[in-house]
């Protein structure tokens, strides 16, 4: 089945309906329409997980525990590490959590103040099945290094994240980062393209 806003905005209407104890369609029909709903909430919260997981790239504030299995699996440009302390280095070493990218004599000789970083995502597409789901997304880093500069993309890839609902809770199994432009030297060593 295809999901048009039109198919999604009849299938939530219908389930409103039965959850309302109204009969609006017969019973396979409603099962349909609960597992729709279901599928829906799923991709939500998906969605949140990735947006709150982005949100902690560029800070020191990463709990990995809150994204991944305890024996979650991260790809970032052949680099492969398994398990919350492999993931949190990986992020240290590729300079992941906030940095200062300012020494303090630089601070005090420049009285704007500093721009922003941020990692977005785009063209998020999520299938799930049953209680697995794997995630497609293009994603960029940016940054205006001071207040008054323009943004810059910095760096964009792909990446491709499978996930498994625990206890309630979607949490990343494996996660594939790739870059496609703006990649650190130090990741050369390991790059492959796929």
């Amino acid at each position: 089945m295809k999901f048009t806003q039109k198919n999604i905005t009849v299938m939530l209407g219908a389930a409103a309906m039965a959850l309302a104890g109204v009969s609006a369609a017969p019973a396979s029909a409603q099962d349909k329409n609960a597992e729709l709903v279901t599928m829906l909430a799923d991709r939500a919260a998906i969605n949140d997980l990735l947006v709150d997981y982005f949100a902690q790239i560029g800070t020191d504030n990463h709990d990995f525990r809150a994204f991944f299995v305890p024996n979650g699996r991260l790809d970032v440009n052949g680099w492969v590490v398994t398990g919350y302390d492999e993931i949190r280095s990986l992020y240290d070493a590729a300079g992941g959590g906030a940095g200062d990218a300012m020494g303090s004599k630089e601070k005090a000789a420049v009285a704007i103040p500093r721009g922003r970083f941020d990692m977005l995502f785009s063209n998020l597409k999520v299938t799930v099945t049953g209680n697995t789901a794997v995630a497609t997304l293009n994603w960029y880093s940016v940054l205006s290094e001071k207040l008054i500069f323009p943004p810059a993309v910095t760096e964009y890839g792909r990446e491709r994240t499978e996930l498994v609902k625990k206890d309630g809770k979607w949490l990343i199994t494996d996660r594939k980062v790739i870059s496609d432009g703006g990649m650190p030297d130090g990741e050369l060593k390991t790059y492959k393209a796929w």
